[in-house]
């Protein structure tokens, strides 16, 4: 493994430097993350890249398809995603296209997007539907083919486990384009965000052995996001269980009633992030290293990220 912090990571440790990480991990001092561990200095580093090496990430949905993209890549590569939906951030999105239809599924080489069966491929078909929802690109609707995607059950390599088969992938375009014709020729809010990711989420947990870690961020004035996992409502998408919510909170004296009603037993209650107290200072509380690029946190050891792309 530390052979291959020269070849596959780069660094450019010296010999000493070496010599001292060895000592540190053969005397338990401390150690490197666990998917570093498991992966490095295999063929998989090589196929995949070193995004498959990361545990956690972060990302701001303030343009309508990269942040979207982005999380359905790190989710399948195994990465947990902290995504930031204030309103400040979502506004910054244009309109659904107008004329936005769904995209159909055809099953056959005439489709105009035969998906490959890999992770690219599944991320493209995402990215070709918010391209045609918001840009009007493409025919619309525009057909896809799931025929190269491999059957339900067959064996994975590489991550192992086995095959979810297409039927997760066209689900989750469903409904992720549902919400996006539904405002046909409006902005999304920070809700349809929300539920766009939360699908996402749930598309990969399909996968067998993957799992979906998610944290959104969002304004503590938003009352509608803070009612967003109040299951005793009722008509709640079952899919927006599949991450932690938290809002952005320096005050809690500021907070409305809405928010209190998660720790009143009602729904599920959210966290507070203090994104101005994590610009100024660590975990730690040092301030000697103010970083005024925080956005957000992961959601495995909410650790504040430093950009809005790793």
């Amino acid at each position: 493994m530390i052979a291959a912090s020269d070849t596959q990571l780069n660094v450019g440790f010296t010999d000493e430097e070496k010599e001292r990480l060895r000592g540190y991990m053969t005397q338990l001092k401390g150690t490197v993350a666990g998917r570093f561990l498991w992966q490095l200095g295999t063929s998989t580093i090589d196929n995949l890249g070193l995004p498959s090496l990361m545990n956690c990430a972060a990302v701001v949905v303030d343009s309508p398809v990269r942040p979207f993209t982005w999380t359905f890549e790190k989710l399948m590569l195994g990465c947990g995603v902290g995504f930031n939906i204030q309103r400040e951030n979502v506004d910054k999105l244009p309109p659904v296209f107008f004329g936005f239809k769904p995209p159909i599924r055809q099953d056959d080489s005439s489709a105009d997007f035969i998906v490959p069966d890999t992770r690219e491929g599944w991320v493209k078909l995402l990215e070709l539907t918010l391209e045609s929802a918001f840009y009007g690109k493409r025919p619309t609707p525009f057909t896809y083919s799931t025929q190269l995607i491999r059957g339900k059950g067959v064996p994975i390599k590489g991550f192992g486990g086995v095959a979810s088969g297409p039927e997760d992938l066209c689900w989750g375009i469903e409904k992720i384009s549902q919400i996006l014709m539904k405002q046909a020729g409006k902005k999304l809010r920070p809700i349809h965000c929300l539920d766009i990711m939360n699908i996402i989420g749930s598309v990969v947990v399909s996968g067998n052995v993957r799992r979906s870690a998610q944290i959104a961020i969002g304004d503590a004035t938003d009352i509608e996001y803070l009612k967003s996992k109040r299951w005793d409502l009722g008509s709640i998408p079952n899919w927006r269980a599949m991450s932690n919510n938290s809002v952005v909170c320096d005050d809690i004296n500021t907070l409305p009633d809405e928010f209190w009603e998660g720790y009143n037993g009602k729904g599920e209650p959210f966290g507070l992030i203090n994104l101005e107290l994590s610009r100024k200072c660590g975990r730690i509380g040092d301030e000697r290293y103010p970083d005024p690029d925080v956005i957000g946190y992961n959601p495995l050891k909410l650790a504040a990220l430093l950009s809005n792309q790793h």
